[in-house]
């Protein structure tokens, strides 16, 4: 009876039913998809970095990541990986070596990173044929590298050159030799581009004399994990001689720049909140001093206080439950068509496609379309609403029924 009484009254003055569910509707549209743009070009940032080569979670022996030596490695077993396989989230696992070394070619030298890779292991996380340049990443002999498209330029190498590679290998070893370049890479990642050698896991390990050592393993996650939570998870399951880190904490940057960005964001959110709340106290103040008069009609007829309440909070939260329900309506198909059809910023301005890759970051801007972001914003909204019924409450309960009845 409550609630039905409750929706008649808020169609008896439909100006003002419509001017609170508009404000409602515009704030929450815009917020909504204003986040949708913003988290749909972290997710893309994330998928396009993390997933490029650097994974979701890194496992290393503990100590390695302080101090990245070869003699911090550690020796992978089968137990190891089937237990790790094993844990709810994890889709891959990949074993890596990492090692610093030098670079030769044409009288210059430079610092380079060896990633020693099972290149179909890696096939399973990375898309290594939109990675390609040129050349292939099939290693079909023992003194094979694939290079990124920075060493290529800082060399001037193409396919069939030789690059000379020579460092320390494991506890101490000299570590050197010579390799035919099969293969040129552009990993949308300037670092790694600038340094990154790829070899055969086994071909590493003759390099840096060690046949049995990883410095790390690589976890790919299945699509809906979070993977600071997979990462707690695995660290849960395995002893304390290791350290699992999630790409926040292995690509400390990204994490700084999304993180920036995102306040940046909720600066404006703030100000749409600040206008849908003025708003509908606005009309919570109107509504209330125009019913005065029925307010203490009502009283007088016998109606509790606490019923009159109660109608006046469920006015309050329809009028807010319309204005969300019609701004997701409204932004969802909206959300799910730029998800399927993001914006490439590179048809839109000249130059944008490059300028961005200098950073590592995709020219494409895809929607995202998570629930988080409506529910979220919306149940704010439904928390100001109660917030906002407090007002009238008092009003009723402090209200003079015989007073407010004198015109």
């Amino acid at each position: 009876m409550i609630i039905k009484i409750a929706w008649r009254n808020i169609f008896r003055n439909k100006k003002r039913t419509l001017i609170t569910i508009g404000s409602i509707f515009t704030a929450l549209f815009l917020i909504i998809l204003m986040r949708g743009m913003q988290f749909g070009f972290y997710e893309n940032l994330i998928k396009t970095v993390v997933e490029s080569y650097s994974g979701y979670i890194e496992i290393h022996d503990k100590g390695y990541w302080e101090n990245q030596s070869l003699n911090n490695s550690m020796i992978v077993d089968k137990q190891l990986l089937n237990e790790i396989n094993e844990i709810k989230g994890v889709e891959n696992v990949l074993e890596r070596i990492k090692a610093f070394s030098l670079a030769s070619s044409n009288d210059k030298i430079k610092g380079i990173l060896i990633n020693g890779v099972n290149i179909q292991d890696e096939k399973l996380i990375v898309d290594w044929n939109k990675r390609m340049v040129s050349g292939t990443l099939n290693f079909n002999g023992s003194n094979q590298v694939v290079i990124g498209k920075g060493i290529s330029k800082y060399f001037n190498l193409n396919l069939k050159d030789t690059l000379v590679l020579f460092g320390q290998g494991y506890q101490g070893m000299m570590a050197a030799g010579k390799y035919e370049i099969i293969g040129i890479v552009d990993l949308k990642n300037p670092k790694l581009n600038d340094l990154g050698v790829f070899m055969d896991i086994d071909v590493t390990r003759r390099y840096i004399s060690s046949d049995r050592i990883v410095t790390h393993l690589v976890i790919d996650k299945e699509e809906n994990y979070d993977a600071e939570k997979l990462a707690s998870k695995i660290r849960k399951n395995l002893s304390n001689d290791f350290e699992v880190l999630s790409w926040k904490k292995t690509l400390p940057d990204l994490d700084q720049t999304i993180t920036a960005d995102s306040a940046g964001g909720l600066i404006m959110v703030y100000i749409l909140y600040i206008v849908v709340c003025f708003g509908m106290f606005g009309t919570v103040i109107m509504m209330t001093e125009e019913r005065r008069y029925e307010f203490g009609v009502l009283i007088s007829l016998g109606m509790s206080r606490l019923k009159l309440s109660s109608v006046v909070l469920f006015e309050i939260l329809i009028l807010s439950l319309l204005g969300v329900l019609l701004a997701i309506i409204f932004t969802r198909p909206i959300l799910l068509y730029f998800n399927n059809n993001p914006i490439d910023m590179s048809k839109l301005a000249d130059g944008m496609s490059d300028a961005l890759a200098k950073f590592g970051f995709d020219p494409v801007f895809p929607f995202s379309i998570s629930w988080d972001i409506p529910l979220t914003h919306g149940l704010f909204i439904f928390i100001v609403s109660i917030l906002m019924s407090l007002y009238p409450i008092i009003k009723i309960h402090k209200l003079n029924s015989v007073k407010s009845m004198k015109i």
